[in-house]
């Protein structure tokens, strides 16, 4: 289903492609450089992904409202068409009881850092300030598993990227000369998995000590959501 949503995104974007050649100039300039604050409305994190059991595989922990932040270098190679390299750091963690020991509050949650190479195109109705673009590309997702029960942390064991495609849509609006204001909405769907253990296999909590499975454990992560970002671009010549 997911891939069908990507997919079903793509689309419309390929139709547009050849009619999309059209003058979007910022003031001539054909590089440009963005910081970014971004909100995902939601994602998933799966405790038993590997279970024989089919509904403790689809048991997951939403995480939800999800803050992060970015950078993107942009090169026009052609008037309409230009490529996007971006980086971005994802943190998000919750508080929920452990199975384990129900008595303490752990943090479960997940850090991670997508890479992702787009290519966009202007849209036809694209004017002076305002530059309409949509795009869509490849990433690679490296992530991290955090869960901390007490004074106990998860040390990652083994972890591989994950690769996904994403596609977007957008907006700039020329400020001032060299600098815009920018505005995205982004659909994509990163999955991974990361195999971890604690730290230890004892808890101190308020004076008592409590004993812990020191054996791996898997997580999946799967970030669903729709990202929403806002930033700030300065275009210049190379």
């Amino acid at each position: 289903m997911k891939s069908k949503f990507l997919y079903q995104c793509i689309l419309p974007i390929l139709f547009i492609f050849p009619f999309s050649f059209s003058d979007a100039q910022y003031n001539g300039t054909n590089t440009s450089i963005s910081v970014n604050y971004s909100y995902t409305n939601t994602s998933k994190l799966f405790l038993n992904p590997n279970s024989n059991d089919e509904i403790l595989r689809a048991q997951n922990l939403p995480l939800d409202n999800i803050f992060s932040y970015s950078s993107e270098l942009r090169y026009r190679v052609s008037d309409p068409f230009i490529l996007g390299l971006r980086i971005e750091y994802i943190k998000k963690t919750i508080t929920h009881k452990d199975d384990q020991i129900p008595v303490i509050d752990a943090t479960f949650g997940y850090r991670l850092v997508p890479v992702e190479l787009s290519a966009y195109y202007f849209l036809p109705f694209s004017t002076e300030n305002f530059k309409f673009f949509m795009g869509g590309g490849i990433g690679a997702y490296f992530g991290d598993n955090i869960k901390d029960i007490g004074d106990v942390n998860s040390i990652t064991i083994n972890k591989k990227f994950a690769f996904g495609i994403q596609v977007e849509v957008g907006m700039d609006y020329i400020v001032w000369e060299n600098f815009s204001a920018r505005f995205q909405m982004r659909f994509r769907d990163p999955e991974f998995e990361i195999e971890s253990e604690y730290s230890s296999d004892t808890v101190n909590y308020k004076g008592k000590s409590y004993f812990l499975s020191n054996s791996h454990f898997i997580t999946k992560t799967n970030i669903d959501g729709i990202t929403f970002t806002l930033g700030i671009a300065y275009n210049f010549n190379i």
